[in-house]
């Protein structure tokens, strides 16, 4: 009887690992709308192909920009940091990435450019399979820091999460965020 229960254990165990990431909210046929459960992601990066909200990303150095317009809204500002509270600000430019991304990876995923992946983990390149952890929540539009890298207190940190929280309440009662102006 032991065995079968530790069978049972072991079964329902291999499963739940391999059931990966499921969206809650699937839009447009192949993205998330969902926002993660406490704002945690994987990051990922991208450039160089048009993006949904205009622009094409320069791939410089200095551009620091996001994907997850779907879950977000265009022109919205994503505060990005990592467990080390290194930080930056990117403006959000496209949508993406597709679903089965998320599926792979096990999580959400914030699609980002070259820059934001090389400041946050000195690495020239990030992809799903990383497992890059990170937090990312809406910029505050009272937020004054200048698109890019910066450091913050732990106090600093929770207040993102509170602006966060405000920010997305706005955004969904002017219904600009989830995809509504793509």
């Amino acid at each position: 009887m032991r065995v079968i229960l530790l069978l049972v254990v072991i079964v329902a165990l291999i499963n739940a690992a391999l059931a990966g990431y499921s969206c809650p909210k699937p839009c447009y046929g192949n993205m998330c709308c969902s926002i993660a459960p406490g704002n945690e992601y994987y990051l990922t990066d991208f450039c160089g192909s048009q993006s949904a909200c205009g622009p094409i990303p320069s791939c410089s150095d200095s551009s620091y920009f996001t994907a997850d317009a779907q879950r977000f809204g265009c022109g919205k500002h994503l505060n990005i940091c990592t467990a080390s509270k290194r930080c930056i600000k990117a403006t959000i430019i496209d949508s993406g990435p597709a679903m089965w991304v998320e599926q792979n990876a096990g999580r959400a995923i914030i699609d980002a450019s070259p820059s934001a992946c090389k400041y946050l983990f000195n690495a020239n390149s990030c992809g799903w399979s990383d497992h890059f952890a990170i937090t990312a929540t809406i910029a505050s539009l009272t937020d004054s820091r200048p698109v890019g890298p910066f450091n913050v207190t732990d106090e600093e940190y929770a207040q993102l999460f509170v602006d966060h929280e405000l920010a997305l309440l706005q955004c969904e009662e002017e219904k600009s965020c989830n995809g509504a102006d793509l």
